[in-house]
């Protein structure tokens, strides 16, 4: 496990399978965590197949994010203590995440590269749960979760969890939402504006 004496936010890892299951503890919960680490994820090569986000009784947030790296080498310390740093800097440091990827840019002009087909995006509210649902059928390519996770953050919504299966080139990922509020999303307020940002990205 990797710490920051005084700051709150630790990693740790371990195999799962064929993949790696990264923990990150941080103790402020606030919008836009995943978002920071997606961010940090896309930039070091690693693909994140699921993600569950877990809130102590205290406040204390845990996010499991289930990852692969890209060209299928496996997570060493390096890397661990890598992410460690850049994270400290986007949650601790003051640096934005939009500055932080001004850092790479061939990560940013990866991210221009759209793909041809437009993807399927379907939204709605069970009356059983407290919470959307946001299912994405589309073709695969890195930075498709971290593009997401932006548009959502710059809407006020809070990702509860997250699972992607990929299949043939093909990703299906499906999210639960949550206003900043605690509630559902209005399907007449925000259903269609976050389907036509989330196109305009993806």
């Amino acid at each position: 496990m990797i710490t920051t004496p005084g700051k709150p936010l630790h990693l740790s890892c371990i195999p799962r399978g064929e993949a790696y299951a990264l923990k990150v503890n941080i103790s402020k919960n606030e919008i836009g965590i995943i978002y920071r680490v997606t961010a940090v994820l896309y930039v070091h090569g690693w693909n994140i197949e699921e993600a569950i986000a877990e809130t102590s009784m205290d406040g204390y947030i845990q996010d499991i994010f289930i990852v692969k790296r890209i060209d299928g080498s496996p997570m060493t310390d390096e890397h661990l203590n890598a992410i460690h740093a850049d994270l400290h800097e986007l949650f601790y440091g003051g640096m934005s995440v939009m500055n932080y990827l001004a850092n790479h840019p061939e990560k940013m002009e990866s991210l221009r590269a759209k793909v041809e087909n437009a993807p399927e995006i379907f939204l709605f509210n069970s009356e059983i749960s407290d919470s959307t649902v946001m299912d994405l059928r589309m073709e695969d390519r890195p930075g498709i979760l971290f593009e997401i996770s932006q548009i959502l953050f710059l809407f006020g919504v809070d990702i509860l969890s997250f699972k992607a299966v990929t299949d043939s080139g093909q990703v299906r990922d499906t999210f639960l939402l949550r206003l900043e509020n605690g509630s559902k999303l209005d399907e007449n307020l925000h259903f269609n504006r976050l389907k036509e940002a989330l196109n305009a990205v993806l």
